[in-house]
């Protein structure tokens, strides 16, 4: 067999990994700024307008950590992340349990919203860098792996394809 071959058969190693992330904001500005630089960070992302679409999404697929705009119009992102964590799949699985991280901007701590978004892994305000975001979001999902056994992650983009 070539090293070629053998290549092919070998186990990906964990450098190739990128969490697929899913942002969930009605702010068409941020979910571009946010698709964009975490994509350019090493993270698969996908982007959902709404709170009621996630419920729906995450019947059908998961993620490897949610980022929420606690801003979102609709279902609030408190009441979209309790149905998240609350709910489950038509075979009986939870929705998910994966880390949540929310945006709150013009939240302070003394605010009764505040409180209503404690169900998330992390809170971080704007304004965003994209690096000191990215590190966060990757520590995480590294804790929350730990944490929960996760098991491994997927090797594979959204649609299937390979990494860069």
């Amino acid at each position: 067999m070539s090293d070629d071959a053998g290549a092919r058969t070998r186990p990906k190693e964990a450098s190739t990994w990128r969490p697929h992330v899913v942002i969930i904001t009605d702010d068409h500005d941020l979910r571009e700024f946010l698709g964009q630089g975490l994509l350019y960070a090493g993270f698969w992302t996908s982007a959902i307008a709404s709170g009621l679409q996630a419920i729906e999404v995450f019947r059908l697929r998961s993620f490897d950590l949610i980022l929420v705009d606690a801003g979102i119009g609709g279902l609030s992102a408190p009441e979209m992340i309790r149905r998240l964590r609350t709910g489950t799949r038509p075979h009986g699985a939870p929705l998910t349990s994966v880390p949540v991280v929310v945006i709150a901007e013009g939240l302070g701590p003394s605010d009764e919203a505040w409180s209503e978004l404690a169900a998330a892994d992390l809170i971080v305000r704007p304004p965003l860098e994209l690096d000191q975001l990215a590190t966060a979001l990757f520590r995480t999902i590294g804790a929350w792996r730990a944490w929960a056994d996760a098991p491994p992650p997927q090797s594979r983009g959204p649609r299937g394809e390979e990494p860069v």
